[in-house]
């Protein structure tokens, strides 16, 4: 009896050493497998990092190269695998607003392209590729400005009987780079400008030919009227039609140019007048139809005719 207690306490001495060994075990496997999983996602980590930083040079080339649109797609793929990488995300800012700037100057909107641009500057991009493109970007910015001003002073001057001073303004935009749309545009439109001047002057000429004979041509008959003209009371109707379908009040100093361009169709330029009415300046053109009662208004920028 005494010989099987002491095989029992035997074994069970040794099923508790066992048991302890297995434990240390499985404590020594977990901690083991917990630093291999650490350590495989710092190396994931890290891995990232350097193809992040990879693709930092190659947007930082292709924006040297003047690729800019390929460098906003390199930058977004940089900062997915690096959302921490400062220089990643400051570059991927000026990149989106130098394409928000460059997009609003081909629409024609310097507002917009110069607000775009001074968050470039504000970022500090000063050093990098971006930052010329940038400056010529805003120097074209300020070209258009001044195209936008040439040729709505030709067009007033045009208008008002001014001639030689729209020449002058005409000669002003076209020295004008026409690298950008819309400065290109606004020169196009300006060719329209040059020749009505020319038919003009032409005009005035063959007028002041035609009464110097008259005196000496005893069949000369009254002036007729010109064909497509229109009598006050056709211009009075198109006007009043026009104001109140395009919601224009007709307030003091303001006057109407009106050109009938089709059956039912005409264009009507819009002024507003100074103090003493000797110079109206263009508030906008319209092509107006008095039947259908559609209109379109004249974007000096693109030429085109927008409802």
């Amino acid at each position: 009896m005494t010989l099987q207690l002491n095989i029992k306490k035997s074994l069970v001495g040794v099923a508790a050493v066992v048991m302890l060994f297995s434990l240390v075990a499985c404590s020594n496997g977990g901690q083991s497998d917990a630093a291999s999983s650490s350590s495989s996602s710092a190396t994931s980590t890290q891995t990232n990092q350097k193809k992040a930083s990879a693709l930092l040079k190659k947007a930082q080339k292709q924006i040297e190269n003047g690729q800019t649109s390929n460098a906003l797609a390199t930058l977004k793929k940089a900062q997915s695998l690096n959302n921490n990488d400062s220089k990643v995300s400051e570059l991927l800012a000026n990149v989106q607003n130098y394409l928000a700037a460059k997009e609003a100057l081909n629409s024609g909107d310097t507002d917009s392209a110069n607000s775009s641009l001074a968050k470039m500057t504000s970022e500090k991009t000063n050093g990098d590729a971006l930052t010329s493109q940038a400056k010529d970007l805003s120097t074209k910015s300020a070209q258009l400005k001044e195209a936008n001003r040439w040729y709505q002073n030709a067009y007033d001057a045009v208008s008002n009987g001014y001639y030689e001073t729209a020449k002058a303004d005409l000669a002003k935009l076209n020295a004008l780079p026409s690298s950008v749309r819309g400065i290109k545009n606004l020169q196009e439109q300006g060719k329209a400008l040059t020749n009505q001047i020319s038919v003009a002057s032409s005009s005035s000429t063959t007028s002041q030919s035609s009464s110097m004979n008259s005196n000496s041509n005893s069949s000369s008959s009254g002036a007729s009227q010109t064909t497509g003209s229109l009598t006050d009371d056709q211009v009075d109707s198109v006007i009043t039609s026009f104001t109140g379908t395009v919601g224009i009040t007709n307030q003091r100093g303001l006057s109407f140019g009106v050109t009938q361009i089709g059956t039912n169709y005409y264009q009507v330029e819009v002024r507003q007048n100074n103090s003493s009415n000797t110079v109206g300046s263009l508030t906008g053109i319209y092509r107006y139809n008095t039947q259908t009662g559609s209109y379109s208004k004249l974007n000096t920028i693109t030429g085109n005719y927008e409802k």
